[in-house]
């Protein structure tokens, strides 16, 4: 069973559940009508050139990445990126911990690596198998050897067919906005073959061996979260306004277990699905769900709309008898194959497409103060100064922080952090700019995370966007921040880490200030006059 979650608490104001059940048809009922007259051929993609390139420093080493585009394969996406690090006789670089983070709860490998939605304020973490682990190429220890290049290929949930692209977030270093998401062939989990050399750089008599890279299999993706990126303020003092946040939740179940073929008999199987979604629906705020069944192209227009509708109340008779229907209002709609999930007639396609659909809209607001007047509040915790000079920092060693500017992105503020060591004992890594104790109270912290660098409006402290990412027996929450989740790990000197740090945008601003307060564990800065471009 596959389970997607976008934002994983309450619902606000215009925020939805959709619940995707897939569905079969198939087999039997009329043939629908064969496509007639010459469609134009989409000139075809390549899917291995490079999209985006960025050079991270992570774990004493620079490396150099390529992005190729987001391949779209059915109801997931494939990542692709080739690291390269140069051969400077220095030891392996491991980056399974700087690409996943220290929690307190469990954390995936790879969490870090994420795909974010910014118009939809989305974020795709790395697919996860039946046991937990990440769908990838790699491995759970990655390790990447001077003088060598390796393929990382990473599998995601897949976005709506009209998002053409995505952001990516490689831990280390700028956050690269814009990658395109597209239909094609996957690239092959292995580094396109170059020509062999010896050590005088003539052709080699035999090239090496090498070795093969099993591609991704898709089919064992249990879990692709897509959660629902939230925002958190603290006033500190003056004038208010109020800025309205909303989030999205996705869950999407199972794969043609709901029903048998031509059937609106729900099977045995389908009642785990069922009771899952039931729970997901109950454990948001009241309001009205609407049912609506989906099929494929297979069959008439009006046998497939009959039996989308059926399966429909089928969904919605099992539902109510599993939640609360006097807070939750069920409406019921069937659309036949009017509006296909993906195009295409191939089987894959097709069994996309059967599906009974169910949306959550809840009937309350959500608000959160930001103050977009007064002077900022007297800092005397750390060192301060503009942006662009930065400040010096005391931890394990003296850091250079600095931020020349930060980023307009899809109607988002983005910070990119530099921060440099100034001496040799400055190789521990920057443990600092998280502290021990979470900014919403009782939820857990991300150990050495960079979720404690907030942005100053005015008076009103506004940090990193953030999602629920697990909950504790407990009933603690674990929030990751739109940042890097491990700070930590030797930066060589004379390297230059960048830290991206997203944040809402809450109104018109040339310039901004950042600080990290100062708390256990942390390192109080201040840096004012920071351009926003």
């Amino acid at each position: 069973m596959r389970l997607d979650t976008m934002g994983r608490r309450g619902v606000t104001a215009g925020a939805a559940v959709l619940v995707l059940l897939a569905a079969c048809t198939g087999g039997a009922g009329e043939p629908g009508p064969e496509p007639s007259g010459e469609a134009s051929t989409p000139a075809p993609v390549d899917t291995s050139a490079v999209a985006a390139t960025t050079t991270l420093h992570l774990a004493g080493a620079e490396v150099a990445v390529d992005v190729l585009p987001i391949v779209r394969v059915g109801e997931h996406v494939v990542l692709t990126m080739d690291l390269a690090m140069e051969d400077t006789g220095g030891d392996d670089a491991f980056l399974s911990s700087v690409f996943s983070g220290v929690p307190v709860l469990t954390l995936p490998a790879l969490s870090g690596l994420r795909l974010l939605d910014l118009d939809r304020d989305v974020v795709h973490t790395v697919a996860q198998d039946a046991d937990g682990r990440a769908v990838t190429t790699g491995q759970d220890f990655i390790a990447l050897g001077p003088g060598t290049t390796m393929r990382l290929q990473t599998a995601y949930a897949a976005p709506p067919e009209d998002v053409t692209s995505l952001g990516v977030f490689v831990p280390g270093g700028p956050y690269l906005p814009g990658v395109a998401v597209v239909d094609g062939e996957v690239p092959s989990p292995e580094l396109p073959a170059s020509a062999p050399t010896d050590a005088d750089g003539d052709p080699a008599a035999s090239p090496a061996p090498v070795e093969e890279v099993e591609p991704l299999d898709l089919d064992t993706v249990a879990e692709a979260p897509v959660l629902g990126l939230e925002s958190f303020t603290a006033e500190l003092a003056g004038a208010v306004q109020t800025l309205t946040t909303t989030d999205e939740v996705q869950v999407t179940l199972g794969s043609d277990v709901l029903f048998a073929v031509d059937s609106a008999d729900l099977t045995e199987v389908a009642q785990a699905a069922l009771d899952a979604a039931a729970n997901h629906l109950a454990s948001r705020e009241p309001g009205t769900v609407s049912v609506v069944g989906h099929t494929d192209d297979v069959a008439s227009d009006a046998y497939n709309q009959d039996l989308s509708l059926r399966r429909a109340q089928a969904v919605a008779a099992a539902l109510a008898e599993r939640i609360d229907t006097t807070a939750f209002t069920l409406e019921v709609e069937g659309r036949g194959e009017s509006e296909p999930l993906v195009p295409g007639t191939d089987e894959a396609s097709r069994a996309a497409n059967r599906r009974v659909a169910l949306t959550l809209t809840s009937q309350t607001t959500r608000t959160v103060e930001v103050t977009t007047d007064g002077e900022l509040p007297p800092f005397d915790k750390g060192p301060v100064g503009t942006g662009a000079e930065g400040v010096l920092v005391e931890d394990l060693g003296t850091y250079r922080i600095r931020a020349p500017q930060a980023r307009r992105v899809d109607g988002h503020v983005v910070l990119d952090l530099e921060i440099s060591p100034v001496d040799e004992g400055a190789e521990d890594g920057v443990a600092f700019l998280a502290g021990v104790w979470h900014y919403r109270g009782d939820a857990y912290s991300v150990q050495r995370s960079a979720s404690g660098v907030v942005m100053l409006r005015g008076s009103t402290a506004v940090y990193p966007m953030d999602y629920l990412d697990a909950v504790s027996a407990d009933g603690h929450e674990q929030w990751l921040p739109a940042t890097d989740l491990e700070t930590d790990g030797t930066l060589a000197p004379g390297a230059t880490r960048t830290f991206s740090i997203i944040y809402p945008d809450v109104g018109e601003l040339d310039e901004i200030a950042v600080q990290v307060g100062g708390g256990l564990g942390q390192r109080a800065f201040r840096l004012t006059d920071i351009p926003v471009r």
